[in-house]
């Protein structure tokens, strides 16, 4: 069989941003292609190979190539429904606050 143009495609995308503004941009960016699992940690679907491209662009953009890093695994569908979590811990968003 052949490649499905339009099957959405799942990655793991992991990082470690030196720069808090940074490292909040791409976790914006991340949140609007799927969820927090770990601090650094999304998981990410994206419809089309165009708009995969796009999230790396713009990651691309986001990083300093010298103090950060991103890494993208790809996910195969079939193997989706044998992830194994251990624990029942939910990451909660953080909420930057002042104590004056």
């Amino acid at each position: 069989m052949g490649r499905h143009p339009h099957r959405r495609r799942f990655y793991l995308i992991c990082y470690d941003i030196a720069d808090n503004e940074r490292r909040d941009d791409v976790s914006e960016l991340l949140s609007g292609y799927g969820p927090r699992v770990q601090y650094s940690v999304f998981e990410a679907a994206v419809e089309t190979p165009h708009v995969f491209d796009q999230l790396q662009q713009r990651l691309t953009d986001l990083v300093d190539p010298d103090e950060d890093q991103v890494r993208i695994y790809p996910l195969r569908v079939t193997d989706l429904d044998k992830i194994t979590i251990i624990g029942n811990r939910r990451l909660e968003e953080r909420d930057d606050f002042w104590i004056i």
